[in-house]
């Protein structure tokens, strides 16, 4: 859709881009997490998806969304991947040594 979109809008001068977030620390994944028999462990799983060993944060997302906004203007039809790299394979990607940062539980 953001492709099309884009062909479409761009004679008006109009950029669409996107932004697909991964794992990010927000009340939903904590929500999630507290949801399960193993918060902890859920937490973790999530944390050790991406190849930097932690989850990204919502001022992140916010940064990409400003960058598209303001100084991404030879940008359209681009589709940002916000995921730490999770896409890159399947399971587990941090590697063993990886510094892991869990984000602090409230249960």
């Amino acid at each position: 859709m953001t492709k099309a979109l884009a062909l479409d809008e761009s004679q008006y001068g109009v950029r669409v881009n996107c932004i697909s977030p991964g794992n990010i620390w927000t009340p939903l994944w904590e929500e999630l997490a507290a949801s399960t028999p193993d918060p902890r462990a859920t937490v973790l799983e999530g944390t050790l998806a991406q190849p930097m060993g932690r989850m990204g944060q919502p001022a992140e997302v916010g940064a990409a969304a400003v960058f598209l906004a303001s100084g991404a203007t030879f940008c359209t039809g681009m589709d940002l991947f916000l995921t730490g790299g999770a896409e890159l394979g399947y399971g587990r990607k941090a590697s063993p040594g990886t510094p892991v940062d869990i984000p602090p539980s409230h249960w």
